[in-house]
Formats: C-alpha cells, structure tokens, sequence
C-alpha cells in the first residue's frame, strides 16, 4: 500500500516502508516482534541534491537500503564509456513505482550516465523479504557496470557481524588515517594481527571508518546479530550473480571531510566487483558488459 509517497509492505513478521522517490530506497525495516529497526534513518534535512555528475552521495538521505549502479565511488573521465557520480545514477534518481500490495512493489528507473534500466521488485512473505533485479542496456552500444546493494544497517556497541564461514582474511579498501594500514592490505578476519576485533561493533563516538572486500565467494551468508533483540538479520544473496562482499565498517568517521551528520553504520554489500569504482572494475575484468543481442535488449538479474 502506499501512503505519502511511502509504499508499505506489511505481514505478521516485518514492516518494511520503501521510498521510490529517493532513489527506490527502502527506509525501513523493522520487526514486529521486537520492534527492532534494522536500518539506519535519515538524519539529512531539507532538500536533497539535484541529480547529476555532482550530487554527492553523503549529501542525499544516506540510510536503508540503496542501490548502487553503475559504481560506487565516483569514477572519472577515464572509466570507459564516460565518467559515473558518487554511488552512480540510481540513489539519486525518482523510480516509478509500477505495482503495490501489501506484500509485493514493483519499481523502475533509467540511468543518466549509461543507457542503464534498473527495476526491482520486493516481496515480503512471513520472515523474509526477497528483492529480486533486473538491469537492462536500453541503449544501442554495449555498456559497462558494477553494482553493489547498499545496505546501511543499524547498530549499537557489541553487536557481531557475521561473514560467511570461509572468510579469513579481507582486503583493505579503505581505512581513515589508516588505521589499519594502507589500501590493499590484507587483514586477517574476526581479529587483527595485533588483536583488534572487526567482528563486534564499536560506539559511534569511536570516529573510524574502514572499508573491506572479501575474495570471490562460494556462500552467500552473511548477517548482524542484535544483541538488544537477540536477532540475527541474515543476508543471503547468489553467489553466481554477486560473487563479492563489500564490508563497511563506520563508527563516526565518515564523511571524511568532517561534515555533520556522522555516519554511524555497518554495510554488507553484495556486489559483482571487489572494486569501489567502475574504472577499476574494467582494468580488473569484473565489470559487467550488457551488449545487444540480435535488436533486443540487453538484460542482467539478480535475486
């Protein structure tokens, strides 16, 4: 059902509000058990940036669940096929809600800086909230991405983060004042070299910031456990189609440029590259190319 631009999907188990105006997100996801809100929400006021080259992500909602596509960090005029913003087109953009019910919504949108058609749809039923996509090349030439869902979960000091069993060792995409050392690092998993443990989550008042991938994966399990709830919010994803995991640890330390609000978060991000930009994406072969097959449109998806 929708109201006040909120589309609610809504059964005995979960509540779930998506906000197809902003960017198709999903702004809240919360147990009717407890009462737990697994998703962070918004602190940004008034109104959010115009989309374009420029729209900085930290400047929109930042919260829920986004989506991000064609990349992630920015991507400059040497990414082939043109540059791409902060967190890529769809975050910023309004997406057509095509069909609601209480269980199921249906949204779309069209890319600007790729001839890029991304539509997902969500269904709730008992537990479980299943969002499946679709990326399509509407265009007449091949076009390039990577994606990678961008979930900002809600957290409190000493909850775990879960990361699929066999993971042992992640590599260092970012660390604030590297803290755990330079870009491209390998750290070891649950704990550190010198015994700093990755698995439990900090206060906000803590300031860092880290980002981790995983190598190429064969399970796609991973989760939060709240300790407050004593609930585990489990995310699956297939591996086939995502073989990657991004891991964004933010404990106050982001945005990096000292502006307010400070992003208290953890993110688990499924993703087709262990790379933060689609230029890296490209000069590593884990871009995703969508060619025109015979007039017809070029399609990926996901569940």
């Amino acid at each position: 059902m929708v109201y006040d631009r909120v589309c609610v999907l809504k059964n005995s188990e979960l509540s779930v509000q998506v906000v197809p105006a902003e960017g198709g997100r999903i702004a809240s996801l919360k147990s009717l058990h407890s009462g737990m809100e697994f998703l962070t929400q918004s602190r940004r006021r008034g109104q959010y940036p115009q989309s374009g080259f420029d729209a900085r992500f930290q400047d929109g909602p930042c919260a829920g669940i986004e989506e991000c596509l064609p990349t992630v960090g920015p991507s400059g005029p040497e990414t082939e096929g043109g540059p791409a913003p902060d967190h890529g087109d769809f975050w910023q953009l309004p997406w057509q809600l095509l069909a609601a019910s209480d269980t199921h919504a249906s949204m779309s949108a069209l890319g600007f800086s790729r001839t890029l058609g991304f539509s997902k749809r969500l269904t709730l039923a008992h537990n479980l909230l299943r969002i499946a996509y679709t990326v399509e090349n509407v265009g007449p030439t091949a076009q390039s991405f990577l994606y990678a869902c961008h979930p900002l979960f809600a957290v409190s000091a000493g909850d775990r983060v879960l990361l699929p069993g066999e993971i042992r060792e992640l590599r260092l995409d970012y660390s604030k004042g590297d803290r755990l050392g330079a870009s491209g690092s390998i750290i070891l998993w649950p704990a550190t070299k010198s015994g700093i443990r990755l698995d439990v989550t900090l206060g906000p008042q803590v300031g860092t910031a880290e980002m981790f991938y995983t190598p190429r994966l064969q399970d796609g399990l991973c989760g939060i456990y709240r300790e407050a709830s004593a609930q585990v919010l489990e995310i699956s994803f297939d591996t086939e189609r995502l073989p990657y995991l991004g891991l964004w640890l933010c404990y106050g330390g982001w945005p990096s440029d000292g502006e307010e609000p400070r992003q208290y978060a953890v993110a688990l991000e499924p993703t087709t590259s262990p790379s933060n930009n689609l230029a890296n994406a490209q000069r590593t072969s884990t871009a995703i190319s969508l060619k025109l097959v015979r007039g017809a449109t070029g399609k990926s998806s996901s569940a």
